[in-house]
């Protein structure tokens, strides 16, 4: 299976996202605004980047398993997803740690 432009973009942006949430709440700059994955600090970073990632890469995985039956429709969801996680991460950055 390859992945998609969109699909790739995803999971590098969850990356950042996770390397960024690491450095940030290590230092203290800054704290989880998701409460499941302020669960999973709980139990250390290694576990909350193995869940974190995780999760996008078989959210990414199931929507380009299904590239073929609908390419139009997966690219849409992809590009989308890429769109929200931006823009949720920025907005709940300045909510959470900011206001």
């Amino acid at each position: 299976m390859t992945i998609s432009r969109a699909g790739f973009v995803l999971v590098l942006v969850c990356l950042v996202d996770t390397v960024l949430t690491v450095v940030l709440v290590a230092t203290g700059l800054a704290e989880e605004a998701n409460p499941l994955m302020a669960r999973c600090l709980d139990y250390g970073f290694t576990w909350f980047c193995l869940v974190k990632m995780a999760t996008v890469v078989a959210a990414v995985a199931v929507a380009e398993s299904h590239r073929k039956r609908n390419p139009l429709f997966v690219s849409f969801i992809l590009r989308a997803a890429v769109i929200a996680y931006v823009a949720l991460y920025f907005a709940l950055l300045l909510i959470v740690n900011i206001a």
